[in-house]
């Protein structure tokens, strides 16, 4: 009878590690078959989007770049020679445009007939670059400059228009990204979850570790991500570890960067007044709005909320403000749209320069100077640029 207990205890333990085993290897399946769908889907609806969007605001920023060039060339009028740089940085910077609509075309999940369209005005705004540089050509600035103030601001209307819509598509399939992807993950960790209550202990606590284990990898890739998410900007912990390396590279070497701290005004009365909704397309605006008007050389990142940092790289004071300058003001001579309202707001600015610090000062003391310069550009009536210790 012992003999007969022994067996059917030793049986007993044999089937429970036995549906135990198997447990935990369904319970991994399980695991490795979520984070494979979502590594599936973030190919699909995740690195497709932000590549879209990339390109979309790149193609922007470039042809803002066409554009000053033949208005610089028209103000100085340009000699041949300084007309011959004008069309090599012409030609490169259509080359970048092309880049763009070749990854827009093949990244793009809407209607390809945006982007058809898109090559389409593309190609016509490149007639009207042709015209204005034949007009600078035959030394007629006037007719160059008319040229750029009508067609050329209405073609690159029309490609702005489009541009918008790949973008705002790109945005909206990145959100379906992430409530397809929480959506996989809850499913099978409910499934993974419910599996394990129906076995025993030992698999219910190996699941639990598992499922620990699933959250702390997302807590981790939270951690170690780059970008904010809403606008596809450096997030705080990547623009402030960007910072930090400047701030050691502006010590070691002797060269001044500038750092500008900038707050959207009222941003609360915004949410308040028009939802949400309006507040998030404000920020993408504004981001929008930074990679047009700043250089390729700065670096802008979300802070927090509507803070926002400015990064500039081998800039004195002069120059930054003068780049910050035209930032504000573009911000404030734009009018959003959102469902038929149209919506105005305004940014501070506080500037401040390395050149300002001394050597035992670093980035805390760096980032408390334009803390506090953007705090009094906002005592003095907000919408406007202060410059620290200036």
């Amino acid at each position: 009878m012992n003999r007969q207990r022994k067996n059917a205890v030793l049986y007993i333990l044999v089937a429970g590690f036995l549906i135990a085993f198997v447990g935990v290897l369904l319970f991994v399946w399980i695991y490795f078959s979520s984070m494979r769908e979502m590594h599936q889907t973030t190919r699909k609806l995740y690195e497709q989007p932000f590549a879209v969007a990339n390109a979309a605001l790149a193609l922007e920023a470039d042809l803002y770049q066409i554009r000053g060039s033949l208005l610089y060339a028209t103000l100085i009028e340009a000699d041949r020679k300084q007309l011959a740089t004008t069309v090599d940085f012409i030609a490169a910077r259509e080359q970048l445009a092309q880049q763009k609509i070749a990854i827009i075309a093949r990244s793009y999940s809407g209607d390809q007939q945006q982007v058809t369209q898109l090559k389409q005005k593309l190609a016509l705004l490149n007639q009207v670059r042709d015209q204005i540089l034949h007009a600078l050509e035959a030394t007629r600035y006037a007719d160059a400059n008319r040229l750029i103030e009508t067609q050329w601001t209405e073609r690159f209307n029309e490609v702005a228009s489009l541009n918008e819509a790949v973008l705002k598509n790109a945005n909206q399939r990145a959100t379906q990204y992430v409530n397809e992807s929480q959506q996989r993950l809850e499913k099978h960790t409910t499934h993974g979850l419910t599996y394990a209550a129906l076995l025993l202990s030992l698999f219910l606590v190996v699941g639990v570790f598992v499922a620990w284990r699933i959250y702390q990898l997302h807590i981790e890739a939270d951690k170690f991500a780059f970008t904010d998410f809403l606008t596809g900007i450096a997030n705080r912990r990547h623009f402030i570890h960007e910072l930090e390396s400047e701030v050691r590279r502006s010590q070691r070497y002797g060269s001044a960067f500038a750092f500008a701290m900038v707050d959207i005004d009222h941003f609360k009365k915004i949410n308040d007044q028009y939802g949400h909704h309006a507040g998030d397309l404000i920020l993408q605006n504004f981001c929008l709005r930074c990679v047009s008007a700043l250089r390729t050389s700065d670096m802008v990142g979300r802070l927090g909320g509507e803070e926002f940092g400015i990064l500039m790289p081998m800039t004195d004071l002069h120059e930054a403000a003068r780049v910050i300058e035209r930032l504000r003001s573009e911000i404030d001579h734009s009018v959003m749209s959102d469902h038929g309202e149209q919506i105005h707001y305004t940014a501070s600015f506080g500037l401040v320069s390395t050149s300002q610090l001394s050597e035992q000062q670093g980035l805390a003391h760096l980032m408390k100077m334009a803390d506090a310069a953007l705090y009094a550009a906002k005592q003095q009536g907000r919408n406007r640029i202060f410059i620290a210790n200036h």
